[in-house]
């Protein structure tokens, strides 16, 4: 019993998930977070691809990797890692950056840390309900980024968007 009180505190620690809907609102303002292009690495890849065979396997439509998410999912890991915690802290940010860079109609976000494998973070956000909310969502685009701190732990930004 306390194997799994530990458990679930460290995934209610250590995964977060966030989601933005459309409004009705038209912001007429730059995006905030310049869209570059983002080369992933084959651990990102990897972990895109067993994202994309989970929602086949459910019924889903495979998503379509964007690399100016990546790179927007860089710079909040890049966030994240400054401040030493998962958060979401500014999400509309990106968010907006992406309905403006991009087109995004809605956006949503799982953030991460300290999982080593693609795999595991995979199975963790899937046994949240949010978190599964968010990659069984109706998105037609996505993008990851996965960076370490200087102590090798892993700091995990996942974007989806509609277009």
């Amino acid at each position: 019993m306390l194997l799994k009180s530990v458990v679930i505190l460290c995934f209610s620690v250590t995964l977060m998930s966030c989601s933005s809907e459309d409004t009705s609102e038209v912001e007429t303002t730059k995006p905030s977070i310049v869209l570059n292009t983002y080369t992933q690495s084959d651990f990102e890849l990897e972990l895109l691809d067993l994202i994309n065979q989970d929602r086949v396997s459910k019924g889903l439509s495979a998503l379509t990797i964007l690399s100016q998410i990546s790179y927007v999912a860089s710079t909040h890991d890049d966030y994240m890692i400054s401040k030493g915690v998962i958060s979401h802290d500014n999400f509309e940010e990106r968010a907006e950056s992406l309905e403006a860079g991009l087109g995004a109609v809605t956006a949503s976000e799982n953030v991460a840390s300290g999982f080593n494998t693609p795999s595991g973070v995979l199975a963790a956000w899937n046994a949240s309900p949010a978190h599964r909310a968010n990659l069984e969502g109706n998105h037609t685009h996505f993008g990851l980024a996965v960076k370490a701190d200087a102590t090798g732990k892993k700091y995990y930004t996942l974007l989806f968007i509609r277009k």
